[in-house]
């Protein structure tokens, strides 16, 4: 896919996306309307459900009352509830505890009695035919206009109408009709509520959405190819940071190519921290070597060393040169063997005369520390390799070896061989390596602090270089050490099989 589509796709995509959001938005708001709908209604509800409860206590209050009454004065229940004022009392508890007005009329639409919050008079309130008729048919009449009753009142309440009956003395009843009014402040006070936690709502809903879009879009809706052409452009600048992801992809080629790439990128990952931290160490062991040379042959050449300590100072600089010496040479070959550029000419050769001729060329060393070698005498073993770089492997084993015993101690050579393989074990006496260093010994540049005390010119490449050219033949080394005791490293050389030359 070319550059040039990028744009386009792009284009498309970001149009899927608004459209998606539009639809979200859209649906959220729906449902903050439904819910703020719901709320009210459920309110309202409520409301009925307390008025009609209130109505029910008060109508029973007065049927029960007037009965009564009735019975004790003969009076007819239109005359004791005109001129009673404990009705009156009643009427205007419940309607405060209620926090409602209420109102009671006779079957004309007459009002004969009005709660004492109740903004119009008894005597300017009525209740009109059409509302008498509505509630002898239903029972009950529920109204959200309160002109029904006309009153001078243009605030909006919820009304409800209910008709009753109170028997009079002579056995004929008398039909009533109370109306309890709520005022709709508190279904205003609601609905505002209800608005602003449908808002809240919405907004939290929204930013959810859009976190979940933002990484539904990352994860599912990114053209997969244009992630891949975007990636790979940061990887040409040298940006690692981004890894492709295989899954994204139906197609299996496409697939296998992103396992492929990430390895590249895994392993160049890697070949970046092992260059810096190739070249701190490097720099840090060039450092001190150049630092000494350059004192003392300034100190000679401004007559700062006198001429007696001259020579002195000459055979120091002479050993920081063959220090420096030996690093570039470590150096080139560990290029050599990690670019593979090494060629090695494998043959078979008894590995006893190569050990011999290595001890001899520390022979003075020994002697001087008062060394005893044991197992030189051991029966010939024969391994397949490189001459020359098995004698590098040998040599900075039995170097190690003749550094690190104790004074007076023992270095013990075992020749092993075996049907799959020959082993190459050297043993020294001495301080040992603690085990917390053992696994990091064959690390480049690593020396442990004994080591560091004891071996002022070593550069802790030696092991570094053993491990590669044994890997280059395909052989194995271990290493086993107990601290003042002794260290042991042996070497698995394998046989040469019969497709090898």
């Amino acid at each position: 896919m070319s550059n040039a589509q990028f744009p386009e796709l792009e284009k498309h995509r970001n149009f899927f996306i608004s459209r998606i959001f539009l639809v979200q938005l859209v649906a959220l708001c729906i449902i903050a309307i439904i819910m703020g709908v719901l709320g009210i209604t459920i309110n309202k509800q409520f409301v009925y459900d307390d008025i009609s409860s209130t109505s029910s206590s008060v109508k029973e209050f007065i049927e029960n009352y007037c009965e009564s009454e009735t019975i004790k004065s003969s009076q007819t229940s239109w005359e004791i509830l005109e001129s009673n004022e404990l009705v009156q009392d009643v009427i205007d508890i419940a309607a405060e505890q209620a926090d409602t007005s209420i109102l009671l009329f006779d079957k004309n639409g007459k009002c004969l009695i009005s709660s004492e919050n109740t903004d119009t008079d008894a005597e300017n309130a009525s209740l009109s035919f059409s509302a008498i008729k509505s509630i002898r048919k239903n029972g009950e009449i529920i109204s959200n206009v309160q002109n029904t009753l006309n009153i001078g009142n243009s605030k909006p309440a919820i009304s409800n109408g209910s008709q009753f009956y109170i028997t009079n003395p002579d056995g004929t009843k008398t039909e009533y009709f109370l109306l309890i009014n709520d005022y709709s402040d508190q279904v205003e006070i609601h609905v505002r509520k209800t608005i602003a936690v449908g808002v809240i709502i919405v907004i939290i809903m929204l930013i959810l959405f859009a976190v979940f879009l933002r990484r539904f879009i990352k994860k599912y809706l990114v053209d997969p190819e244009v992630n891949f052409s975007r990636i790979i452009r940061q990887y040409a600048k040298g940006d690692y940071s981004e890894i492709l992801d295989p899954e994204k992809f139906k197609t299996l080629y496409y697939k296998e190519n992103m396992v492929s790439i990430n390895q590249i990128i895994s392993n160049l990952k890697a070949t970046n921290e092992q260059q810096t931290q190739f070249i701190s160490n490097v720099s840090h062991e060039l450092r001190t070597p150049m630092t000494i040379i350059s004192g003392y042959v300034n100190g000679i050449l401004d007559g700062t060393v006198p001429k007696s300590k001259q020579t002195e100072y000459l055979y120091i600089v002479s050993q920081e040169m063959q220090r420096l010496k030996i690093l570039i040479s470590s150096m080139l070959n560990l290029t050599k063997y990690e670019n593979g550029t090494i060629k090695i000419k494998c043959e078979t050769f008894p590995i006893n005369d190569l050990i011999f001729r290595t001890f001899l060329m520390f022979e003075s060393r020994i002697e001087k520390r008062n060394i005893t070698i044991e197992g030189l005498d051991c029966d010939t073993m024969y391994v397949y390799g490189d001459n020359d770089l098995i004698g590098q492997v040998v040599y900075n084993l039995v170097e190690n070896a003749v550094k690190f015993v104790d004074t007076g101690g023992t270095i013990s050579i075992r020749l092993e061989d075996k049907k799959d393989e020959s082993v190459f074990n050297i043993r020294n006496t001495g301080p040992g390596i603690p085990k917390d260093e053992l696994p990091k010994i064959f690390g480049r540049f690593y020396k442990s602090d004994f080591s560091r005390s004891q071996d002022k010119t070593g550069l802790g490449l030696g092991l570094d270089i053993i491990r590669k050219i044994l890997i280059l033949h395909n052989a194995q080394i271990s290493v086993s050490s107990e601290e003042n005791v002794f260290t042991e490293f042996s070497v698995c050389f394998p046989k040469k099989s019969d497709t090898q030359d």
